[in-house]
């Protein structure tokens, strides 16, 4: 094994991911957060599973293969999958900190995934951060020139001890102050990259960004700071750009991915099933305060799909979020805006409103914790929310009121993105329905409503709220349609827990078998049998083997694990390879026989050609047969294509019956 330090020389970036993934002991990499028993001699290990509530250590760890498996929710795959799955990482991101953990330095990245030099520069604008928040953070605790803010920050009730918790910082208030800090170590051309100063409109030279400011470090979902906040201090002359400021984006700041506190806040967001979501860092780090740590906050943006996103990373069975917005008028703006992309999402999502104009702090001064817990559980939904506001507005006692419900409730629904033609607009409409007296004949009357308004756009669509510009909705449709890891994520579960339809067993019964006989896949693509796959997933799966065969890397499991870098996908690879186990496909595999198309052929894998071969029949025999019935609806002459279709469907019965005649009864 190679030592701490030693620089790699791989072939390829490949090469380098599975290097990364012998060297790393799944067995140790686990029981640095958990406690892991060994089992059968030492053979297998057993912890508590961090991905559901275990009170009985139901995951498996295989030190053999270097993989893992809960038995109860059914998560698995390797040291990959599971730092990707606990810290809610990216691969590259996993990769890079899996590296650095055992001492490997990670080589230039594979062409289309950016070149070192980008990947120094990020490296660097996280060194200039880290320097800073400690300037920041060493001025606020000892300088002369803080007091004012340490006066500030204790008559707003945060401790001393909260000021150390979350590292904050102050900026004395000289426009060149960090620049002659950073004399010597970093540039002011440096510095302007990790949005530390900026160049002068006139003249020459840089200026500070953050002047006579409490400084808040930003940081991403591993604790690495990428930003600051700052809190203008009261009277200063910097507060006419505004009380709250946040640094501008950067490679590698962006404020709609990033939630302040996130990284403080996913193991108590994993435990409780819930996540808090606040307007501002200032109203997070109270609640954190008071013990409440499953708080996070935005940075002066609606709730975007890319936050949600990040927060499905870490979510677990019935999880929640809960959105909490001041009651005063820019509060309940921040709610009407977030409000189509909420009800949009696919995750429990109630929003709280808090009375009388109060923020979470002046709300937990004055009425207390208990009361605060109990109006969170009382929360409704997002479509719950608008409803609960129209009805305060107009009341439900006229035709004129039921009218302006209807309509608000339907320009909500027009502005959701990808929302449109699922079971939950159907549902939304029902419920609609219902709630207003309407008959369900009346439903279409509705549909051909929202149709109009959808016609209409998204900001003539919404105009009564005035909240949502129409770029803005633009970009939430993007993110819908490209965010697909959740889809995915779906789609394996229904393929591992679910009771699937016989083809796609058979589909799935193919991959087992080139997983426990590698050799295999000769006789399935040689046959063309691969394009009989009709499950994406599963032929997403097939090409990879089957390209990894042509380059002479394909070897079962392990290849094709080392391979993918999806945590699901991972998972998926390893329940297909356990299912294969549990049903003894190697032992079915040992009997052959020969075949004229197939040459010498596993008995099994003959079988489950011939029956994937007579599913696609049994399928063209069903679409033909809706053909002929609905041509035959039609008066006119029959035409080649349906004198084809027919003669498809008598051939098809021909052979449906030689097949019953030929099976043992």
């Amino acid at each position: 094994m190679r030592g701490a330090g030693d620089i790699v020389q791989l072939d390829s970036w490949g090469e380098f991911k599975e290097e990364v993934r012998a060297q790393t002991s799944l067995v140790a990499l686990i029981s640095e957060s958990r406690t892991v028993i060994p089992k059968n001699g030492g053979r297998q290990f057993v912890a508590l599973c961090p991905f559901h509530d275990d009170h009985n250590p139901s995951m498996t760890i295989d030190p053999s293969r270097n993989t893992y498996k809960c038995w109860s929710c059914g998560e698995g795959g390797d040291c990959f999958s599971y730092v990707m799955k606990m810290e809610g990482l990216g691969f590259r991101e996993t990769l890079e900190m899996l590296a650095e953990r055992i001492g490997l330095e990670v080589p230039k990245s594979p062409q289309g995934q950016g070149g070192s030099q980008s990947g120094y520069q990020r490296q660097t604008v996280l060194e200039m951060l880290v320097w800073a928040a400690g300037v920041y953070h060493k001025t606020l605790l000892n300088d002369p020139a803080a007091e004012p803010a340490r006066e500030y920050l204790l008559d707003r009730g945060f401790s001393e001890e909260t000021w150390l918790d979350f590292e904050m910082g102050f900026h004395p208030g000289p426009w060149q102050w960090l620049c002659d800090q950073a004399r010597g170590r970093f540039t002011p051309e440096q510095l302007e990259t990790a949005r530390l100063v900026t160049k002068r409109e006139q003249g020459q030279g840089y200026f500070d960004i953050f002047r006579n400011r409490i400084l808040f470090p930003i940081s991403n979902d591993r604790g690495q700071t990428i930003a600051f906040g700052g809190r203008a201090m009261p009277g200063s002359e910097d507060a006419k750009f505004g009380k709250y400021q946040n640094s501008k984006e950067s490679p590698v700041f962006s404020k709609s991915r990033t939630l302040y506190a996130f990284d403080r806040a996913k193991d108590a967001m994993r435990t409780l099933k819930r996540v808090i979501v606040v307007e501002g860092y200032t109203d997070c780090i109270a609640l954190h305060q008071l013990g409440i740590v499953n708080v996070v906050a935005t940075l002066g943006t609606a709730l975007t799909a890319e936050h949600v996103a990040l927060i499905k990373r870490f979510k677990t069975d019935d999880f929640e979020v809960q959105l909490v917005f001041d009651g005063d008028q820019a509060g309940q703006d921040a709610a009407n805006k977030a409000l189509p992309q909420l009800l949009a999402q696919d995750i429990e999502l109630k929003l709280l409103e808090l009375p009388e104009g109060m923020d979470p702090p002046e709300f937990l001064e004055q009425h207390g914790l208990q009361e605060f817990q109990n109006l969170l559980q009382q929360a409704p939904d997002a479509w719950e929310f608008k409803y609960e506001h129209l009805v305060k507005t107009f009341g439900t006692e006229s035709a004129n009121a039921k009218e302006n419900i209807i309509t608000g409730m339907l320009e909500l629904l027009a502005v959701a993105p990808g929302i449109q033609g699922t079971n939950r607009e159907n549902i939304l409409l029902n419920t609609l329905c219902n709630r207003m007296g309407l008959r369900p004949q009346q439903e279409g009357a509705l549909r051909k409503q929202l149709s109009k308004l959808r016609a209409k756009g998204a900001q003539l669509a919404y105009s009564s709220s005035q909240t949502l510009q129409a770029h803005e909705f633009e970009q939430q449709e993007t993110n819908q349609v490209t965010d697909s890891s959740e889809n995915q994520q779906e789609i394996v579960d229904q393929l591992l827990n679910s009771t699937l339809d016989h083809a796609t067993v058979l589909e799935q019964d193919l991959l087992e078998i080139i997983f426990m006989m590698p050799e295999c896949i000769t006789i399935i693509t040689s046959n063309s049998v691969q394009h009989l796959i009709q499950n994406r997933l599963i032929r997403k799966m097939f090409d990879l083997c089957e390209n990894l065969y042509q380059q002479k890397q394909f070897t079962g499991v392990d290849s094709v694990m080392a391979e993918v870098e999806d945590p699901d996908l991972k998972r998926y690879v390893l329940g297909i390879h356990d299912s294969a186990s549990q049903k003894r496909i190697s032992e079915k595999l040992t009997e052959t026989v020969e075949d004229p198309r197939l040459d010498v052929c596993p008995a099994y894998l003959k079988n489950v050609i011939e029956q994937l071969e007579w599913e696609q029949k049994e399928s063209q025999h069903r679409n033909s047969t809706q053909f002929a019935e609905a041509q035959s609806k039609t008066p006119a002459t029959i035409n080649e294509k349906m004198q084809k279709k027919l003669q498809d469907a008598a051939l098809f019965h021909q052979q449906r019956v030689t097949r019953k005649t030929a099976s043992p009864q």
